[in-house]
């Protein structure tokens, strides 16, 4: 009789830790992205999400041993999925700005992001201030931060021309309408310089977030949510520490956008 009632101890238990098991495999981090961000996040050819933030979501689920939902959702759409509880997360390039961190929990940086001038391959511009003297610069129009810092640093001495998309800047680059464009040094080098190294160069020095007053870009998450923050927060140090960070941004940008500023 005891025998009896042991095993059915014993069954119950490794019942009870079966399903343990399964809820911790079930258990989902769902992360939202833009699919028109490259190198960040994109699509592949045949319809496949990828880049920078796709593969880093990726480790830091697998670092703590959960299943990643990684959807593509539209910029103009990321903020209500959010808020909605559509997703969990999103992982983005999203600057750590006062305003954000007082509306969502930010877990980071992930990214302490740099920035740079982009010029033709053959320009004589080298990024000095006097080889940009009465130069045009495009920028592009949507970091407060970054138009702040070129209006402080540049504008004394050159002419500068906002735009939407830094895209838009290029194409006027390409054209000859602007002589250099400034902006984030990770998004330049990959999107140009990267692939195409005879038609454009990165010149001057790199300006730091320190030297533009933001913290970096973080994991976006809704302020009530206590469940998955702390986890993001241990599989970031987590990639960081065992070499997978590292991994994933040489693959995109030839450095560690973390650590090399």
């Amino acid at each position: 009789m005891k025998t009896k009632m042991l095993l059915t101890v014993l069954g119950v238990a490794g019942y009870l830790t079966a399903l343990s098991f399964v809820a911790q495999a079930e258990d989902v981090l769902k992360v939202g992205m833009d699919p028109m961000y490259e190198p960040f996040s994109y699509q592949t050819p045949d319809g496949k999400m990828t880049g920078f933030d796709y593969e880093i979501s990726e480790a830091l689920c697998e670092a703590i041993k959960v299943k990643c939902d990684i959807r593509a959702i539209p910029y103009d759409g990321s903020i209500s999925a959010l808020q909605s509880g559509e997703i969990d997360s999103l992982i983005n390039t999203y600057n750590m700005t006062k305003e954000r961190l007082e509306r969502f929990t930010m877990v980071g940086p992930y990214i302490k992001p740099t920035w740079r001038f982009l010029v033709d391959g053959h320009s004589p511009i080298n990024g000095s201030l006097d080889s940009l003297k009465g130069k045009t610069i495009g920028i592009e129009k949507g970091s407060v931060a970054l138009v702040a810092y070129a209006n402080e640093k540049f504008a004394p001495s050159m002419k500068i021309e906002l735009y939407d998309q830094i895209t838009d800047a290029v194409l006027d680059l390409n054209a000859g309408r602007v002589d250099a464009v400034f902006g984030d040094q990770n998004q330049l080098f990959y999107s140009y310089v990267k692939k195409q190294p005879d038609s454009y160069k990165m010149v001057g020095e790199t300006v730091t977030t320190a030297q533009m007053s933001v913290q970096g870009q973080g994991f976006m998450l809704r302020k009530d949510d206590g469940k998955w923050p702390p986890r993001l927060k241990t599989a970031l140090d987590t990639i960081l520490q065992n070499g997978k960070y590292d991994q994933i941004s040489k693959k995109y940008f030839a450095r560690n956008i973390f650590t090399e500023q």
